[in-house]
């Protein structure tokens, strides 16, 4: 009996050390994000919403690993698939890396996906949590502009992996469920940026020692600017919504 006993504490004593030692973290949600900016050559660049981008359902997951070792930064990875194609009659000329557009219908692909790997530290993490780290954005996507009444075309491809100051602040509501936060990923270099930013609201409807679930919504907005052989100055703003879970 004894031994029955022992070996039941065991069993039950087991998930808990492993929740104790490593948490996972995860969601998938949708951004509606607006366009705002414009792309083009310098001196000759064209306003994205006369290219007809104006605004984009995005689809979005992340999961991320929390653990106790000291000086072992926790791990993050976030997808965001962030597309559009659209077609407009332009009124203005506008150049994309070296070839020139008239006005008539212009069809554009814009595609800015990415994925973020980010390796991060609890700073603080009670009912006031707060993490720092540096995150790897990889952008796999293009921009592409092709004439419908000339028939001319150009495709400017978008391979980088820029590195970013990362920062995630999240303030509990006690006894409510609720809590405020906001994240951010930024760089600054010679005449290029990159800022990726949000504030939200959350609420879990299930809290316990096993699981968290809940639901996440707030607004994001990220700022691109470009300056080299492309130039770009590009918002994507508008509000999110998504499901989280903790176990």
């Amino acid at each position: 009996m004894k031994k029955v006993m022992l070996a039941s504490g065991l069993m039950l004593a087991a998930p808990l050390a492993s929740a104790d030692f490593l948490g996972v973290y995860a969601g998938a949600g949708q951004w509606q994000s607006d366009y705002s900016g414009v792309i083009g050559d310098a001196n000759n660049d064209i306003d994205v919403n006369e290219l007809g981008l104006n605004e984009s359902d995005n689809n979005f997951f992340y999961v991320a690993f929390e653990h106790p070792i000291p000086l072992l930064p926790n791990v993050r990875l976030q997808h965001t698939d962030l597309s559009s194609s659209q077609s407009a009659t332009i009124v203005d000329t506008f150049t994309l890396d070296g070839e020139t557009f008239t006005p008539g219908e212009v069809a554009t692909d814009v595609d800015l996906t990415h994925i973020d790997g980010t390796l991060y530290y609890e700073l603080l993490d009670n009912w006031v949590s707060f993490d720092l780290g540096l995150t790897i954005r990889k952008f796999d996507g293009y921009v592409q502009a092709e004439s419908e009444t000339v028939g001319n075309s150009q495709n400017v491809v978008l391979d980088e992996a820029i590195p970013m100051v990362y920062g995630k602040a999240r303030f509990d509501l006690p006894l409510t469920g609720l809590s405020v936060g906001g994240q951010a990923n930024v760089i600054n270099y010679d005449d290029n940026s990159l800022s990726d930013m949000s504030v939200n609201v959350a609420y879990d409807f299930i809290d316990s020692m096993a699981l968290d679930l809940g639901i996440e919504v707030g607004y994001r907005q990220m700022n691109l600017e470009i300056n080299e052989d492309v130039t770009a100055d590009v918002e994507l703003s508008g509000p999110y919504a998504s499901l989280n879970l903790h176990f």
